[in-house]
C-alpha cells in the first residue's frame, strides 16, 4: 500500500490517503538504493557512482514533473524501507533546496547527502529496527551510533564527500547541538544537515512503522512548527511546512 503527497500544480489529492491504483514512483531508484545498502551491509565500499546516478535521475524527474511526489511504502523488508526512505528524503531535500534558490550543482550535492544520510543503519541488525516493542539499552546505543558509522562509511568511500559525511553525522542533532551523537563541545549543525533532517523527519513520520501508524500530513506540519527553534531550524521549518500546507490547501 502506498500513500501519496502530491504537491503538483494539477490539484491531485495530497496527504496520507491510500492510493493502491497509483503506479509506483521512483521504483528503479529505490531498487538501486536497496542494492547500494546491501553492498555496504556486506562490507563492501559505498558505491558512490551509483548513488550519484540515483540523484541525477531524481533531479531530472523533478524538473520534468514540476511537482513533489512522495511515496510511502509499508514493507516488511527493512532494506526496502530504508531505500524508500532515502529516495524520498533526497527528493524532498532537492525540492526544498530549489525553493531556497540553490544552484543546480548544489541541489544535486544536497540530494546525494540525503540519499546516503542513513547509510549507517546498515550496521544495525534488522530485527532491532523492525521490533514493535521496546529495545534494550545496548540496542538503543547501537541505533544511536548510526550517524557516526554513516560518516565513516562515506568518508572511507570518497574523501570528497565531506558534505554527505557531515549530514550523516549531524542529522539527529538539534539546533543547540544536543541530540545524538553526543558532542563534547555542542555546536549548531550545518545548514544542509538541518535541511535534510526536516525532510527525514517528515518522511519518517509519514511512513507506517511496526511501532506506530503513519501520521497525517497536517499533524506533521503542526509538530514541525511546534518544535521549530528547538529541534529544527526555524527558517527551514517554515519553508517545508509552507510548501506542504500550500498544496494541502489547494486540494481541499
Amino acid at each position: 500500500m502506498s500513500a501519496w503527497l502530491d504537491a503538483g500544480p494539477n490539484g491531485a489529492t495530497p496527504g496520507a490517503s491510500p492510493a493502491a491504483t497509483e503506479p509506483a514512483v521512483f521504483e528503479a531508484e529505490i531498487e538501486t538504493v536497496a542494492w547500494i545498502f546491501d553492498e555496504v551491509r556486506a562490507g563492501r565500499a559505498l558505491p558512490v557512482i551509483e548513488a550519484e546516478a540515483v540523484v541525477g535521475s531524481l533531479y531530472l524527474q523533478q524538473r520534468v514533473m514540476d511537482r513533489l511526489r512522495v511515496s510511502v511504502v509499508a514493507h516488511d523488508d527493512i532494506v526496502r524501507y530504508h531505500a524508500t526512505h532515502a529516495v524520498n528524503v533526497a527528493m524532498l531535500s532537492m525540492v526544498m533546496a530549489e525553493q531556497l534558490d540553490f544552484d543546480a550543482a548544489s541541489i544535486r550535492r544536497i540530494g546525494l547527502a540525503a540519499v546516503v544520510h542513513d547509510v549507517g543503519m546498515t550496521r544495525v541488525p534488522a530485527d532491532v529496527v523492525t521490533r514493535p516493542g521496546q529495545i534494550s539499552q545496548q540496542e538503543r546505543e547501537l541505533v544511536m551510533a548510526h550517524p557516526i558509522e554513516g560518516a565513516r562509511i562515506i568518508m572511507a568511500a570518497d574523501l570528497s564527500m565531506d558534505l554527505a559525511a557531515t549530514v550523516a553525522f549531524e542529522h539527529h542533532l538539534k539546533t543547540d547541538g544536543s541530540g545524538y551523537p553526543r558532542l563534547v563541545y555542542p555546536r549548531a549543525p550545518h545548514y544542509v544537515s538541518r535541511l535534510v533532517q526536516l525532510c527525514d523527519v517528515f518522511h519518517a513520520l509519514s511512513s507506517p512503522r511496526p511501532f506506530r501508524p503513519p501520521w497525517p500530513s497536517e499533524i506533521i506540519v503542526s509538530y514541525l512548527n511546534e518544535r521549530a527553534g528547538f529541534d529544527f531550524h526555524p527558517g527551514l521549518t517554515g519553508t517545508l511546512t509552507s510548501l506542504i500546507t500550500r498544496h494541502l490547501s489547494s486540494a481541499s
